[in-house]
């Protein structure tokens, strides 16, 4: 896949710890990127949202959050 897919698996790994902050950098990076799909993106993290893992789950709310917060769009 996309290096952005791979950033937000990497965000959201099933380690019960926050996301990394390197991961969550890159992904604000790509917000302020032309050549980046956004909408791509955030299906990516919804997709994330739906997986069985309460872990995945919360870290792809606080990636999303995180990206409102800081990103771009």
């Amino acid at each position: 896949g996309s290096a952005v897919a791979k950033a937000v698996c990497k965000a959201t790994t099933h380690e019960a710890m926050g996301p990394k902050k390197k991961h969550l950098d890159y992904l604000i990076q790509c917000t302020n990127e032309m050549n980046v799909n956004i909408p791509q993106l955030a299906d990516t993290l919804f997709e994330r949202t739906a997986n069985s893992s309460w872990v995945v789950v919360f870290k792809a709310l606080i990636t999303t959050h995180h990206l409102m917060m800081y990103g771009n769009e």
